[in-house]
């Protein structure tokens, strides 16, 4: 990466919080921290993992780097979905009777004998 900066902060970060990293040198109950250039999982790209995020990571013990760069990690962020994979789920319909009013409706769950199933006008009236 062209003209890039390098940045070293020393930060005193608790014991309990220490993860150790090949990349973090103790010197006198300090870790010195460095810029590192990653690569990012979705899209391929380097960028750079600063040394105030490293300080963020190593305050809150996390003990892995981020594999995706910020573009990536907001795009997946603003998807929606389960954030494991970032992909809306798909909801499923069922048909099924209702047992108030004998309609025909479709349910987001698979009716089961066990209780009875409602259309949206007889179960809203229940509950009022």
């Amino acid at each position: 990466m062209r003209g890039a900066r390098t940045f070293i902060l020393a930060v005193k970060i608790p014991e309990q919080f220490f993860m150790p990293n090949a990349d973090l040198r103790k010197e006198r109950d300090f870790y010195m921290f460095q810029d590192k250039t990653l690569v990012c999982k979705d899209c391929g790209n380097d960028f750079i993992f600063t040394v105030g995020e490293q300080e963020f990571y190593a305050e809150k013990g996390f003990q892995n780097e981020p594999a995706r760069c910020k573009d990536c990690r907001n795009s997946r962020k603003n998807a929606g979905g389960n954030g494991r994979t970032g992909m809306k789920r798909e909801v499923v319909m069922h048909e099924a009777v209702c047992a108030e009013c004998g309609r025909e409706t479709q349910i987001p769950f698979k009716p089961t004998n066990t209780r009875p199933v409602y259309c949206k006008e007889c179960f809203d009236a229940r509950r009022a």
